[in-house]
């Protein structure tokens, strides 16, 4: 017995040793945001937000986060109204609208289906399509198109994405969708590039794929990813129905730029495989940690190990098959965003390292990415991500007025195309070639522009002596410009 208790007592330790570290890095997070940048000064401060500051800034009502880490959902948090008017919280149960993140969820599905034989991801996709007839054109025709390209964006199809619908307006079919008839509000789904030509992101070509669904295995969209995907990983607060199901009633209204709440609080996206999910931060972070799952042991996903590498492999430099691929610090990551009228949604999954986040808004886009951005950012600096986030830094050199009056001129360059100003101002010296943009100095003769910290601008003399008349341009330790003072 006595053993038992000194098990218990060391048990309960290490778990307060746990929660204690976990509750250290959410602090650290929520107080340590930054804003978002490329370069940073070395000697200058930098200043430090707190979550609730940038939400502020930013127009965010409400958000909320799950962290994925060492394979396990590390914690889930929400911040702000769900409701502002109202003022009802947000929290873990919270739904929001996830837009395009609805691809990834969907793309599982028509891998199990691809898996168990029903479906093909590379035959021609013609013959599956009965109640809708192919649009073919000059681009098309006599070429086959697969699922696998429609999956990855690379089936040449038009509509990038969709604008919603108001909630209590008719409701067009996928046929109406896909043909551009009222009362759907975009344009046809056409092809506009050969099949296999491109990357061309196709909101249209996601909905293609939900007609092959409805034509060739259950007309129910919602109940089909139900049974695929989202009962076997235990979603249980996710749903594709459009509109919300009224079971759902713990749901973040979608707001416009200004935090004003839409007016039928959210709007209907009834393509549904392209952006019409409903979920929660948990929920998606067990979406996140299943496909790591598979990745590592092949249990995570109902598809096998060989479907989830398969699944996650570019086509094209960014995207794979419904998910978009990041390689940052030597680490593989798998990632969408979401973008609807009044929600802004991201997650991200590295493929071995058993970290990733979720992150939902609703927040117009405008709003939210740049908010987004910065809670990535804070996520990946605090738990450690290799590399991730990692502004170049840059340390500058003072420079004299007198010096900066010997660069300063017209320079034109060797081709006689490009002439390139060097003024001196009150800030330093400004460069306008394209546009004015602010020099910094890393060296007396060397200098840098913030829209490309990694070239050198280099002044000389050609003669070696103090008359500055040449003008250079150096990226990856080439000269790319070369210019003489008039």
């Amino acid at each position: 017995m006595a053993y038992q208790r000194i098990i218990s007592a060391a048990f309960l330790l290490f778990c307060a040793i746990q929660v204690s570290a976990q509750s250290d890095k959410i602090s650290a997070f929520e107080t340590q945001f930054t804003e978002t940048r490329n370069l940073i000064f070395e000697d200058s401060i930098i200043p430090r937000f707190h979550i609730l500051e940038r939400m502020k800034k930013y127009g965010i009502p409400s958000v909320s986060i799950a962290v994925i880490d060492k394979g396990k959902i590390a914690w889930v948090k929400s911040y702000g109204y769900a409701d502002v008017e109202h003022q009802r919280k947000a929290n873990p149960e919270t739904m929001y609208q996830v837009a395009s993140i609805s691809k990834s969820v969907n793309a599982v599905g028509v891998m199990r289906l691809a898996q168990s034989g029903r479906l093909s991801l590379n035959t021609d996709i013609r013959p599956y399509l009965k109640t809708w007839r192919f649009p073919d054109n000059a681009f098309s025709s006599g070429k086959a198109i697969t699922l696998k390209q429609l999956l990855s964006h690379t089936a040449g199809l038009s509509v990038h994405g969709f604008i919603g619908i108001p909630l209590g307006d008719s409701i067009p079919t996928v046929n109406q969708i896909l043909d551009g008839k009222r009362p759907a509000n975009n344009e046809p789904v056409v092809p506009i590039f050969a099949p296999g030509e491109r990357f061309e992101y196709s909101g249209g070509g996601s909905t293609v794929i939900r007609k092959i669904l409805d034509d060739q295995i259950s007309s129910n969209y919602d109940s089909l990813l139900q049974q695929l995907v989202l009962k076997p990983l235990a979603m249980k607060s996710s749903s594709f129905s459009q509109p919300l199901l009224p079971t759902f009633k713990n749901y973040a209204f979608g707001y416009d730029k200004d935090m004003h709440v839409l007016p039928t609080k959210y709007y209907l996206y009834p393509e549904l495989a392209a952006g019409g999910l409903w979920s929660t931060a948990s929920d998606i972070a067990k979406f996140v940690l299943a496909i790591q799952q598979s990745l590592g042991t092949g249990t995570g996903l109902p598809i096998s190990k060989a479907g989830t590498i398969e699944m996650l492999t570019p086509l094209s430099d960014r995207y794979a098959l419904g998910f978009g691929i990041l390689e940052k610090g030597g680490e593989k990551y798998f990632r969408h965003e979401g973008q609807s009228y009044g929600y802004s949604a991201v997650y991200y999954g590295s493929f071995t390292t058993g970290q990733g986040l979720v992150v939902l808004t609703n927040a117009y886009p405008e709003n939210g990415q740049p908010f987004l951005s910065e809670v990535v950012n804070s996520i990946a600096t605090v738990y450690g991500w290799n590399s991730f986030y990692e502004p170049l830094k840059k340390k500058l050199y003072p420079i004299t007025d007198e010096t900066m009056k010997k660069y300063a001129g017209e320079y034109v360059s060797e081709d006689g195309r490009m002439t390139i100003r060097i003024e001196k101002t009150a800030e330093g010296l400004v460069l306008t070639a394209r546009r004015p943009e602010r020099m910094y100095a890393t060296a007396k003769d060397r200098f840098f522009l913030a829209s490309s910290p990694s070239d050198n601008c280099i002044f000389s003399s050609s003669k070696g002596d103090e008359n500055i008349d040449t003008f250079e341009v150096e990226q990856g330790g080439k000269v790319i410009i070369r210019a003489k003072k008039k």
